[in-house]
């Protein structure tokens, strides 16, 4: 099969799986797909009273004063992040009966839970820029920054669950060990916290985590204003990157013991 048709060929494979994912979820569901529109809003409404109706908290100095505006900005892509590792590493152990086919691109298996991920970001996403929108707090002038963080965080994504789909197979504690550094992850990423809480010791260590430039991204984007820590974008893009060119490396190194090890 030549570069070209084998490229098709697994872009169509690709939209099957997509497709078949979708079903999966929400088979048997009434409503089907509009859930995934309910959600987020329903989320949206329940952070609005607590953080502002109960809590009272702020957002000062983070480019809103409204802590939940604040907050979901941050939980987008950390939700579509985590749904693509944690479902990633295990795509090729889920998927034992597909990947010892012959000749099968398991790597599509990974990529398939990556970009269902997105969609469902994207989903919520739309919801919460029309709810920006009718509050007054959306930045339209900003808005193109997303250009910049949605590919670097498929890549950043692409490359960890290659990485842990590929230990999966022969270390099955992957996912328990990655359960708990996710927890701790998330911690560590100024999602529920505005960058400059941080004491100015341990910001450089902070502006290390790629997570913490995505965030930042993401809300200059939908908020306006400049990027808090621009260490944190070459962060980004420098772990997305190698992360990547590692995982693929090695996912194609050992993929011909797939199909006995699982």
């Amino acid at each position: 099969m030549m570069g070209g048709e084998r490229a098709f060929a697994h872009v169509f494979l690709l939209r099957q799986l997509i497709w078949r994912d979708f079903q999966a979820r929400y088979s048997g569901s009434l409503f089907g797909l509009v859930w995934s529109f309910v959600q987020p809003l329903w989320q949206l409404l329940l952070f609005s009273f607590v953080f502002s109706l109960v809590l009272r908290i702020t957002a000062e100095g983070a480019g809103t004063k409204r802590f939940w505006v604040f907050l979901f900005c941050g939980l987008l892509p950390w939700l579509a992040v985590q749904e693509g590792i944690s479902r990633g590493a295990t795509a090729i152990t889920d998927n034992a009966h597909l990947v010892k086919k012959l000749r099968f691109p398991s790597e599509v298996l990974v990529a398939t839970v990556v970009v269902t991920a997105l969609i469902h970001e994207a989903i919520a996403g739309v919801v919460f820029v029309l709810v920006l929108t009718t509050v007054g707090e959306l930045s339209w002038r900003t808005l193109p920054w997303l250009l910049l963080a949605l590919p670097l965080q498929v890549t950043l994504t692409c490359g960890i669950g290659l990485l842990l789909a590929t230990v999966q197979v022969f270390f099955r504690d992957t996912t328990q060990l990655l359960t708990m550094a996710l927890s701790a992850w998330f911690y560590l990423t100024p999602i529920v916290y505005p960058f400059s809480m941080v004491p100015i010791r341990l910001q450089p260590w902070l502006a290390l985590n790629p997570l913490t430039g995505l965030v930042a991204l993401y809300r200059a984007a939908l908020l306006g204003g400049g990027i808090q820590s621009a260490e944190g974008i070459a962060s980004l893009a420098v772990s997305a990157a190698a992360l990547l060119v590692a995982g693929w490396f090695l996912f194609r190194r050992v993929k011909p013991a797939f199909a006995d090890a699982i």
